[in-house]
């Protein structure tokens, strides 16, 4: 299981189901785009985060 990543912008948690793809807790589907910004793939919007955890594959 990987840790969860806190999205500033919703006081909300994502799980990351890889190095690039999460969801938050209300089932919004969030993709990695940098270390600290991930998109709303349902709303279009960009939000601020903690950084995502390492993909096990990469190290």
């Amino acid at each position: 299981m990987r840790a969860a990543v806190f999205d500033y912008n919703d006081n909300d948690f994502i799980t990351p189901f890889n190095n690039k793809v999460g969801v938050d807790s209300k089932g919004n589907l969030m993709r990695r785009l940098d270390d600290y910004v991930a998109m709303d793939m349902n709303s279009g919007k960009f939000h601020y985060t903690s950084p995502w955890p390492e993909d096990d594959n990469n190290k």
